[in-house]
């Protein structure tokens, strides 16, 4: 079973799935920066402490650490809303 728009796919479709996939990229290369060069010492610009599991405490700047920890979220965010507007456009999707 698979399924497919009617037509043109919407915007928002491509919009999220561009989106979702960012995110991802995003998360991916933020675990290895993390330990592979941020910094053990707390500094002026690097003050949020970021922690992985059975290793030390790195300290990296408040945008990066808050993607990291909240990019998590955001992933299932934005399936959550890909998923509502699919459910609100199921008359334009078909299944072949």
């Amino acid at each position: 079973m698979r399924l497919q728009f009617k037509g043109k796919t919407p915007a928002w479709a491509r919009i999220l799935t561009g989106l979702l996939v960012i995110n991802i990229f995003l998360q991916l290369a933020a675990a290895w920066w993390i330990p592979h060069w941020a910094a053990i010492q707390p500094d002026l610009t690097h003050a949020y402490k970021v922690q992985f599991r059975g290793g030390p405490a790195y300290f990296v700047q408040s945008w990066l650490g808050a993607l990291y920890d909240y990019g998590f979220y955001a992933g299932f965010a934005l399936v959550g809303a890909f998923l509502l507007l699919l459910w609100l456009d199921r008359d334009k999707v078909e299944r072949i």
